[in-house]
């Protein structure tokens, strides 16, 4: 029997590192999403203009002349407050697209300006879109900050998204409900030997740009926070790289070239997590994690010498509602993952 239910409509927010393409191609690949748009933060792993350029190309990869045509779109060239950045090593890793080949150069003209876009997409939308955000905050911080003096967009964002996904953030020990692992901030220990940042609490996504964040979860859009106390239960190992490589399809081969690169496969079994692939996944297949409903806010102030900002803190009086994954069945999502990525 034929599946007559329309695709869920999803625009993906990303920055272009290596765990957004396992992200970004299951959705591409899965047959009840379609993606509607792709925006480009340079505020995160990737800077803008080689991000933009990358992820366009990567559309070749489905060998679908429709996706080829998906709007790619130039966002942020800085955070919203301060300057927290990845470090150097790791953002030419991804200018380069960790050195895995596309199959050729898309040439549909990618957008230039993702706040217009946006704008347009939802004033204009006439079904409701589900956002994927795994590149930081940035582009819809500054999105929701805008609908604050424009009505006709606050009308259409509030009418027109349904939910945000989005991945990032950390609930420490003390804020984490009974039951469930606390998890530590990851910017020192992805800094190693030689961290230049004296933060201890905080996630690379919510970091880059707290106030973008803080934006995001005060909108009133209902959230799903996909934090690493969920994705510290599905790491990226060796087992499952394996997998990718004997699926042998374009899209796997790219994957698997990332995966193994001088880059990432240090890190495969040791601290590489399923990040933002894990926030697709659920996008897709909400039961594959753990959610509890929290009032949650954004730590604003930077302190160079004790730095917590990005903490985020659970607040009852000044939080915002926000449903937070807290574990994950690993075996259940590596099967989700690889059953569609195969397609």
């Amino acid at each position: 029997m034929t599946n007559l239910t329309p695709p869920t409509q999803v625009l993906i927010d990303t920055d272009a590192d290596f765990d957004d393409y396992l992200a970004m191609l299951y959705l591409l690949k899965h047959p009840a999403i379609q993606v509607t748009g792709i925006t480009v933060t340079g505020t995160g792993d990737v800077h803008l203009t080689p991000g933009v350029r990358n992820v366009s190309n990567m559309l070749t990869l489905l060998d679908d002349p429709a996706a080829l045509k998906i709007p790619v779109a130039r966002g942020a060239q800085a955070p919203m407050i301060y300057s927290n950045t990845f470090p150097g090593s790791d953002r030419t890793a991804a200018n380069e697209h960790y050195n895995a080949e596309f199959p050729s150069i898309n040439s549909t003209p990618t957008i230039d300006c993702a706040q217009t876009f946006l704008r347009e997409y939802f004033i204009n939308s006439t079904t409701p879109t589900t956002v994927l955000c795994i590149g930081g905050g940035s582009n819809y911080g500054k999105l929701f900050e805008s609908a604050k003096s424009d009505p006709q967009l606050r009308a259409a964002l509030q009418k027109n998204i349904t939910s945000i996904v989005m991945m990032g953030g950390n609930l420490l020990p003390e804020f984490t409900p009974p039951g469930f692992e606390g998890a530590q901030g990851n910017i020192q220990a992805t800094m190693q030997p030689t961290p230049y940042y004296t933060n201890k609490v905080a996630e690379w996504n919510i970091f880059v740009d707290v106030r973008g964040a803080e934006e995001i979860f005060a909108s009133g859009i209902p959230i799903t926070l996909v934090a690493l106390n969920a994705t510290q239960q599905v790491p990226i190992t060796d087992a499952f790289v394996a997998q990718i490589k004997q699926i042998n399809n374009p899209a796997t081969n790219f994957l698997y070239a990332v995966l193994t690169s001088s880059t990432i496969k240090g890190g495969i079994g040791k601290y590489l997590d399923f990040w933002d692939p894990l926030a697709a996944c659920v996008l897709t297949t909400p039961s594959l994690v753990t959610t509890q409903t929290l009032s949650l806010r954004v730590e604003q102030q930077l302190n160079e010498e004790d730095d917590k900002s990005g903490m985020i803190i659970v607040d009852n009086q000044r939080g915002h509602p926000l449903d937070v994954a807290l574990s994950a069945n690993a075996d259940a999502v590596y099967n989700t993952y690889l059953e569609i990525i195969a397609r």
